[in-house]
């Protein structure tokens, strides 16, 4: 597991994180939302959309109190290393999805 701590360059790599992860959820976003119009999208890719959130946000929740939890045991002391490994943790399980949705979906339109 990753030790995280609070402060300084551990706030903005989490800060970081979440810029990249609202960055590529947008892409995607618009990817779907560019191919629902058009009707060119993957097959099944409208129920795929709503079936994956529910899967990856308990996934990323799962691994965000394992991370606080582990950092809260580590160092009682720091209740905001706890919350940043756990937002490290969140945002790092639904960014790999969402850079994964990017990169499917990138390879449908490519192949256009």
């Amino acid at each position: 597991m990753t030790r995280y701590k609070s402060g300084g360059a551990a706030d903005a790599a989490l800060m970081g994180s979440l810029v990249r992860l609202w960055l590529e959820a947008g892409t995607v976003m618009m990817m779907r939302t560019g191919m629902s119009l058009f009707q060119t999208g993957p097959a099944g890719e409208e129920v795929r959309m709503i079936a994956e959130k529910p899967a990856a946000f308990l996934q990323a929740q799962v691994a965000a109190t394992a991370a606080a939890g582990a950092a809260i045991t580590r160092d009682p002391m720091d209740p905001m290393g706890a919350m940043v490994a756990a937002g490290r943790a969140w945002t790092g399980v639904i960014s790999r999805k969402t850079s994964a949705n990017r990169r499917r979906l990138n390879r449908h339109i490519s192949a256009k």
